[in-house]
């Protein structure tokens, strides 16, 4: 069975949905359809931040994205900023609230009501949303596209958004059919590492004593050919390793650095980082009286977990000096190290790092340089932001941008 429609979007999560409703608002007046694989859309987004959605993040963006091209994220960003988006949401109808550290949430702190205001919307639009619909490939030629789907149907398009995401999380969709269809149209894939995910440690203490113990620090990661990376925040022990905000947030290096092979590095963890060494040690120098033990002194310092399974990982301090002691408990708490295993890979990860390289696209409309009509959005580009919003603002960012660059294309064509 054969179909054809104006313009086709590969994805039905949050960068092809909001790339649909803003070619129809740029006053696209033809037929778009959104062909999604999962049996419900939006699976990732509904998920998003426990469930709450973390849709967007109002703090200053340097240095919040990494790229094979940065000035294409700036590009994408400058044209469709945060307040645009929420501007697209209210009037959807959507209230959205500003809490800590500028991420912006759902007024009713639902994904759900996120998902449920977009959907609406598509319906409002006459946008066809068919699902579960796997494109199995794509052919181009003179007169736009053809697509094989999983059910059996051929596909024509003159102009294709490819929102296909990425591997990441793919109890929740994630998958790398996008990575092998922009390849078989020319372009070239990044390799893809989890990124936003739990980190693996070889057997310490601390993941034996102190499993479910959250705490706040600093850490740094040391890759296997000397690249340092940093992160501050909030961290969880765990059975495997480490997972939290600010460990997820060191995966993409530790990914890469496992991928060359070897071990993948050491972390070095510093539980104290408003504090010198020098003030810790003296703070337990002034508590100790010769009779205490010194899993209780720390236990004004750390979590008592914490504080145990770090005396587990030394030597005994009982032949030592109140000095020398608290000297190396001082150190140990401004500076453990702990082995990187590696991570615990897509299936744990939020999103991915790499994709198909964000340089093959001009950044001004999302189109292919190599292809006309062809756009991309969405995690499926190189492109990944740190936690709070960001990339969930990149997707409905560029969503937003190709669907409007896909609808000026198709204008032409018309004209």
């Amino acid at each position: 069975m054969n179909h054809t429609s104006d313009l086709i979007i590969a994805g039905g999560g949050a960068s092809g949905v909001m790339a649909a409703l803003e070619a129809r608002r740029a006053g696209f007046s033809g037929s778009i359809t959104l062909l999604e694989k999962e049996e419900q859309p939006l699976r990732k987004l509904l998920a998003s931040g426990n469930g709450r959605c973390n849709l967007a993040n109002l703090s200053p963006l340097e240095g919040r994205y990494r790229s094979d091209d940065l000035s294409l994220v700036r590009s994408v960003l400058g044209d469709y900023p945060a307040p645009l988006i929420l501007e697209r949401f209210a009037q959807l109808g959507l209230l959205t609230v500003e809490e800590r550290e500028g991420r912006v949430y759902p007024r009713s702190f639902q994904a759900r009501s996120v998902a449920l205001s977009l959907l609406r919307a598509l319906d409002r639009a006459d946008i066809r949303l068919l699902y579960p619909i796997r494109v199995l490939a794509i052919k181009a030629g003179p007169e736009g596209f053809e697509l094989s789907a999983s059910d059996g149907a051929l596909w024509q398009a003159r102009a294709l958004i490819a929102a296909c995401g990425s591997p990441a999380s793919p109890d929740l969709g994630g998958t790398a059919d996008g990575y092998r269809l922009l390849e078989s149209l020319g372009h070239r894939l990044h390799e893809a590492v989890p990124s936003q995910v739990p980190l693996t440690l070889a057997a310490h203490p601390l993941t034996r004593y102190a499993q479910g113990v959250r705490f706040r620090g600093h850490a740094a990661f040391r890759a296997s050919d000397g690249t340092l990376t940093e992160s501050q925040g909030e961290y969880l022990f765990t059975p495997y390793g480490l997972s939290g905000i600010a460990a997820m947030e060191l995966g993409a290096a530790v990914g890469r650095s496992a991928g060359k092979g070897g071990k993948p590095g050491t972390l070095t963890l510093d539980f104290l980082p408003e504090f010198s060494k020098g003030r810790i040690q003296s703070v337990l120098e002034a508590s100790w009286t010769g009779h205490d033990d010194w899993q209780l002194l720390l236990a004004g310092l750390v979590a008592d977990k914490i504080g145990r399974g770090l005396l587990a990982a030394l030597p005994s301090l009982e032949n030592l000096s109140k000095e020398e002691a608290a000297g190396i408990l001082a150190g140990k708490l401004k500076a453990c190290q702990m082995e990187v295993t590696g991570t615990r890979g897509f299936r744990f990860a939020y999103v991915a790092a790499g994709g198909i390289a964000a340089a093959g696209f001009d950044p001004a409309t999302l189109m292919s340089r190599t292809q006309q009509g062809l756009f991309a959005c969405g995690e499926l580009l190189d492109v990944d932001g740190d936690t709070g919003g960001f990339n969930l603002l990149w997707a409905f960012s560029s969503g937003c941008l190709a669907g409007r660059a896909a609808a000026s294309y198709l204008r032409g064509l018309q004209a």
